[in-house]
């Protein structure tokens, strides 16, 4: 019987290593130590570093759609009411004001890998959709911890046909910083420039009599703006329901278009370029902010990515600890039922002071992930923003705009349709 029991406890042992094994190592493959990849090439013609690829950016097009980038959506949790969630930002490790100058930044360096095709006419950072652009890149901050970056974008153009919805989700090597040629580099450029590729595989799908289309009804919704009854005419629009990962959204159909002598559209072209002058003077400011954040940024993401590591190494550890425990409790519960010897009551002994160890081990872990958290936090905080007021002038009025970038561009344009109303009206009294 002793005999019995101790070949039991043998075998159970030899299973619970067993498992121990499979949950401690996975199944992880081994990489090759490759020196090089692509072929070989030395002397006078061999600039380019062996093994980079860099994407051709070839468009044969005479038409140059105007695309526009709104500041990102932060990616916030939002609760019944719209509101922040403050438990979620702190179940998920979100620092509110670090997002929101991310979604700038995120906005900011999409724009850099857009202008880097030659394939759009402006590129613009806006501070929301509610602006004129043939072609709008939609971006959702969905992570950002300095180690890993996942961001969702979306293409739609201003007849409201969706181009291309795709998350791109990019990690960062924690030696990255290790490198002094890195000092300068942005460890979150890959993914930037993945958008930037993408946006423009999208576009060269267009043919040249829906880029014209395009255009075309970017001019007649902008000049709906400022005169519905006389443009609406020409413009229908749907709700279409969304599909997977896209919302509903609204279709705009052009039934029709003014006349090219239209006098009153030559002159709504005029406030457009008003308009445009404003937002390129935005440019300038979002391009400041960046230069601005960008120390004070890449020193959050240089300090916290080793503690993003530990941080997620630890919960690993986590994980596979409170696995170990499960496994030495189910042995410690399969030794006493099958033995009521003393390797039966040993075995029970071990499996729960095994066990024991490996909880304590886990609630140790936890302690840990929380120094993590604290210090992420510690350092996310000190990130702030600030954009300076800024001064327009037309038609020798000096109007002077302040607030956040969203408030200045809405009042210059609440001016531009005042200046439009003012001469509609001397327009119509001259005709009395």
């Amino acid at each position: 019987m002793f005999g019995f029991s101790t070949m039991l406890s043998r075998k159970v042992l030899f299973t619970l290593g067993a498992v121990t094994l499979l949950g401690l190592t996975g199944c992880q493959a081994t990489k090759s130590n490759i020196a090089q990849t692509g072929p070989l090439m030395v002397g006078p013609g061999a600039q380019t570093a062996l093994g980079k690829v860099e994407k051709d950016y070839t468009y044969n097009s005479d038409i140059y759609l105007d695309i526009a980038v709104p500041v990102f959506n932060p990616g916030l949790p939002l609760n019944d009411r719209g509101e922040v969630d403050y438990e979620e930002v702190d179940e998920q490790q979100i620092w509110p004001q670090l997002r929101r100058a991310e979604a700038k930044r995120f906005a900011i360096q999409t724009k850099k890998a857009l202008e880097n095709t030659g394939a759009f006419g402006s590129v613009s950072v806006v501070p929301s959709p509610n602006t004129s652009a043939d072609v709008f890149v939609l971006g959702s901050v969905d992570l950002s911890d300095s180690e890993f970056v996942k961001v969702t974008a979306t293409v739609v153009d201003s007849t409201g046909d969706i181009w291309g919805n795709r998350q791109f989700e990019h990690q960062v090597s924690k030696g990255f910083f290790r490198d002094a040629q890195n000092k300068d580099k942005n460890p979150y450029e890959p993914i930037f420039k993945e958008i930037g590729d993408y946006v423009f595989d999208l576009l060269v799908k267009q043919n040249e009599q829906e880029k014209a289309s395009i255009k075309e009804t970017t001019k007649v919704r902008y000049a709906q703006l400022y005169s519905p009854e006389t443009y609406g005419k020409y413009i229908e629009q749907k709700l279409v329901k969304g599909r997977s990962g896209i919302q509903d959204h609204y279709r705009f159909n052009l039934v029709g278009a003014p006349s090219e002598n239209d006098r009153m559209l030559s002159r709504i072209e005029v406030l457009k370029t008003q308009d445009q002058m404003f937002v390129d003077g935005l440019q300038e400011q979002y391009l400041a902010f960046d230069a601005e954040t960008v120390e004070s940024y890449r020193t959050w993401q240089r300090e916290t990515l080793p503690e993003a590591v530990a941080a997620r190494e630890a919960k690993s550890e986590r994980l596979k600890s409170g696995i170990l425990a499960g496994v030495f409790a189910v042995g410690a519960v399969l030794l006493n039922k099958n033995s009521g010897s003393t390797a039966g009551a040993v075995g029970k002994t071990v499996g729960a002071l095994a066990s024991a160890y490996f909880i304590k081990d886990t609630l140790d872990k936890n302690a840990e992930l929380k120094v993590h958290k604290e210090s992420l936090d510690e350092i996310g905080e000190k990130l702030d923003i600030n954009l300076s007021p800024s001064v327009m002038e037309f038609d020798n009025k000096t109007v002077e705009l302040t607030g956040t970038a969203g408030e200045q561009y809405e009042q210059w344009k609440s001016h531009l349709r005042k200046i439009y109303e003012v001469e509609s009206a001397q327009a119509q009294d001259n005709k009395l």
